[in-house]
């Protein structure tokens, strides 16, 4: 085999290198915010991780994100996606503490124009 025809085929697996190179270090690790949830209170994270538990109740939905380090609740109001997809979340992170519980969810950015 010519050195000309694997020419595309290296660039391709470097391409797709560099982008997963790039994601893991634009990612927040889900285990962070979770351990540090005053550092990233009202603060846009990105994660990225497999869904679990999509749920549609009458006025919130929201589904589980996992990564490998752990899972978190993000709320939005986009379609919900299917258990197991893979995705990635850009949103806001919220702390909802009632008595001793402690909710912390990424509240997904919304593709919607802000109102006036």
């Amino acid at each position: 085999m010519k050195l000309r025809n694997l020419l595309p085929v290296v660039f391709l697996l470097f391409l797709v290198a560099a982008c997963h190179i790039t994601n893991s270090f634009m990612t927040t690790r889900i285990k962070e915010i979770l351990d540090h949830p005053r550092d990233y209170e009202n603060k846009e994270v990105t994660v990225s991780g497999t869904v679990a538990n999509p749920i549609s109740l009458l006025v919130i939905k929201y589904f589980d994100l996992k990564d490998d380090t752990g899972t978190i609740k993000v709320v939005t109001d986009k379609v919900l996606p299917a258990k197991g997809e893979k995705m990635t979340v850009i949103g806001k992170v919220a702390v909802m503490e009632l008595g001793t519980e402690r909710l912390i969810v990424v509240q997904e950015k919304s593709d919607k124009p802000p109102q006036k």
